[in-house]
């Protein structure tokens, strides 16, 4: 009996798109190719040209794999009750960095990454939007419970400080807690 059989099906082409997101993590995005695609998972080269064409698909298909968990992610989070609408949503921006530091570090790099890529691939803008757009629509009824007069414009300037301050720490290796500077921040924009 095999103790780690191979993932088959489905299951394998959701290893090889954890795989092309550890390689952005871990080297980039152009470094992404079939082969060392293959090699992270573990599994034949054959099983990367049979479920993706090019470099493109992939890292578009890897992209939509990490919207759609995050996005799973939120609304579990926002579906916890709480009294505070703008602890709330400070929480759902910070939530993922809760977890274990180090995936969360590699996590957070491959998404960044890739959202700096759809600057240069039109393909990866679309999820990119909706990815944003997920969050300023699960944000913004947080908001205006909590007053805002512009609930969809504050969502935006929040989501854009969280990505804008992740991203600083990422480059810095900070490990601060960023929550306190987002929750000055959302009740500036409540109070405005």
């Amino acid at each position: 009996m095999v103790a780690n059989p191979r993932p088959r099906g489905a299951a394998r082409r959701d290893a090889l798109l954890d795989a092309v997101l550890r390689v952005v993590a871990d080297v980039g995005a152009d470094a992404v190719t079939h082969r060392r695609v293959a090699d992270a998972a573990g599994l034949p080269l054959a099983s990367t040209t049979y479920w993706f064409e090019s470099k493109d698909e992939m890292l578009t298909a890897a992209l939509q794999r990490a919207a759609d968990r995050d996005t799973e992610r939120l609304d579990a989070f926002l579906g916890k009750t709480a009294a505070d609408p703008l602890a709330l949503a400070v929480g759902a921006l910070l939530d993922p960095i809760g977890q274990e530091r180090h995936s969360a570090r590699g996590r957070l790099l491959a998404t960044y990454t890739l959202m700096l890529e759809a600057a240069r691939r039109p393909e990866l803008r679309g999820v990119m939007l909706r990815w944003t757009d997920a969050y300023h629509d699960a944000l913004s009824p947080l908001l205006a419970a909590a007053g805002s007069s512009d609930p969809r414009s504050d969502a935006e300037l929040l989501v854009a400080a969280a990505d804008g301050l992740l991203v600083a720490q990422l480059a810095s290796d900070d490990t601060s807690d960023l929550g306190p500077r987002l929750r000055r921040l959302a009740d500036a924009l409540v109070s405005a």
